[in-house]
């Protein structure tokens, strides 16, 4: 799963697309100073998206999580890879199919089974970050259907298994196409992505 990721600031994402990865992405068209400093991005809330539309490799600005069809004021804000493939139609067939992005981040953030409690007496469950091992950005696989976005989550591998048995779909560059225009199957299976964890800090009694 995914319960936030970091957002890097806009500039560093377009170095990172632009210079390091040598893509063709297009001036953005909105104001950039929302999107100047790194920003920790929370389902419901607005972060950039890389997509391919009107003939354009671009960054859009969208909101994370699908409108529930079942409960008004809440939004659906990961699908599983493997619902495509399922007999059964779902809600998310359109954008697997035809609506692919990308979110780019420093790092994105899972809370573990494991707790632990403090003085106070109040108990929380551990956090940890990942990152790529390999790339100064972390790509994740997501879809979208006009302003809204979802995160596309897969098995875990065994560096966020101690965390939690659901992971984004991490996107290697040399994946990017992939992903965004071709037969994405290959790409289910994330064993051999090398990520970084981190546990974080234990909170402290108040």
């Amino acid at each position: 799963m995914c319960s936030h990721f970091q957002l890097p600031p806009l500039h560093k994402i377009e170095t990172y697309l632009k210079k390091d990865l040598k893509l063709p992405l297009v001036p953005v068209d909105f104001p950039k100073e929302e999107f100047k400093d790194a920003t920790e991005i929370f389902p419901k809330r607005k972060s950039l998206v890389l997509l391919y539309q009107d003939d354009k490799l671009q960054l859009q600005i969208m909101d994370w999580g699908y409108p529930s069809p079942f409960k008004p004021n809440q939004v659906l804000n990961n699908a599983r890879v493997e619902r495509f493939f399922e007999p059964q139609r779902s809600m998310w067939d359109k954008s697997f199919a035809r609506q692919r992005c990308i979110i780019l981040t420093n790092q994105f953030f899972e809370s573990s089974r494991n707790t632990y409690t403090l003085a106070n007496g109040k108990t929380y469950h551990e956090e940890f970050s990942f990152k790529s091992a390999t790339q100064p950005l972390t790509m994740l696989a997501a879809i979208y259907d006009e302003k809204h976005f979802a995160l596309v989550t897969t098995d875990s591998n065994e560096t966020v298994l101690a965390a939690h048995p659901r992971m984004p779909l991490v996107i290697t560059p040399d994946e990017l196409r992939k992903w965004l225009f071709q037969n994405f199957t290959s790409l289910i299976d994330r064993r051999q992505v090398k990520l970084e964890r981190t546990l974080l800090p234990h909170r402290e009694s108040v």
